[in-house]
């Protein structure tokens, strides 16, 4: 662990969302289950700064538009974010039963497209409900694909051609997934199986070489995939259950990393004492910048709040 810092000591219950500000060089990342959002500036004046806004539901995925507002996902749907005045304005969501569903990790494509899925709230582990939605530009929601315990991890290659996603319970995959030209899921196939029992893929992002970095639930860490499925190296982590990774800083080497509290038994806390902390890794190489979420829509639903 001699890379592996200590960033935060935000102890989240689910931590999740982790996504990186190029606009304001700064981290965000929410406790999914603690309704909390936090934002981490590494550099402001040369003085770290960290500020966090307690809020009213589930925020589990967070993206930026082109204006650098926020866009992303709760328990329910869609939203236009705004964190600060937790007051946030629903722009669509399928139709589904959200008493037992609600929408986890979620991620922008190539094309300025939002997608997240579902899960089954109490017990994926024994629903697989789960689905995986795509919001166009005008803000309509389709159904992409299904049959999952837990969505997690969407990513995109640079070129639009594949989406990687998992699913982080029971089947334990990362799948890679061909997208067409309009970027809908085409295909989807195993590209990494995970068989040691207790040790999941959960969220994931892609570096500059297209190299796969994904948290691993139960798995004390992250591990680097060649685009080949070789598995690079393992980046070990004082906590059990990370979450998801991005890569941020100023020059987009550094991979900072979410983890969770939740369901970890008292001997367990007593042994993972920073369980649901922020850490960063610094890497020898680079990710690349988040894709903006690009709906017209979106923009006036902005505008309107800024008059």
């Amino acid at each position: 662990m001699s890379n592996v810092e200590l960033v935060h000591q935000s102890h989240c219950r689910i931590g999740e969302a982790v996504i990186w500000s190029v606009a304001e060089q700064a981290i965000y990342w929410s406790d999914i289950l603690g309704n909390k959002v936090y934002r981490y500036k590494p550099l402001v004046n040369v003085k770290v700064t960290t500020d966090s806004w307690s809020v009213k539901q589930n925020i589990t995925s967070i993206g930026f538009t082109a204006c650098n507002k926020l866009v992303g996902t709760l328990y329910d749907g869609f939203y236009v974010l705004d964190i600060i005045n937790d007051s946030h304005t629903k722009i669509a969501a399928p139709n589904i039963d959200y008493t037992a569903i609600r929408f986890n990790d979620g991620a922008v494509d190539t094309h300025g497209q939002y997608w997240s899925g579902t899960m089954h709230t109490d017990d994926p582990m024994n629903n697989a409900l789960g689905e995986l939605y795509r919001f166009d530009d005008t803000g309509k929601s389709s159904l992409q694909d299904e049959d999952y315990h837990c969505t997690n991890g969407p990513c995109f290659t640079s070129d639009g051609r594949f989406m990687y996603h998992t699913d982080t319970l029971i089947r334990q995959k990362v799948y890679r997934c061909e997208l067409d030209k309009n970027g809908n899921l085409i295909s989807r196939s195993t590209f990494i199986h995970f068989d040691k029992e207790g040790t999941s893929p959960d969220g994931m992002c892609l570096d500059k070489d297209e190299n796969l970095w994904v948290a691993l639930w139960g798995g004390w860490g992250v591990n680097q995939y060649a685009p080949d499925g070789t598995l690079l190296q393992h980046i070990k982590l004082p906590v059990a259950q990370v979450t998801k990774c991005i890569f941020g800083g100023e020059n987009l080497d550094t991979l900072y990393i979410t983890t969770a509290s939740e369901y970890l038994g008292d001997e367990d806390k007593v042994k993972q004492p920073l369980a649901g902390c922020l850490f960063s890794y610094k890497t020898n190489t680079q990710g690349k910048a988040e894709n903006l979420c690009k709906s017209p829509l979106l923009n006036s639903y902005h505008n309107k709040g800024d008059k």
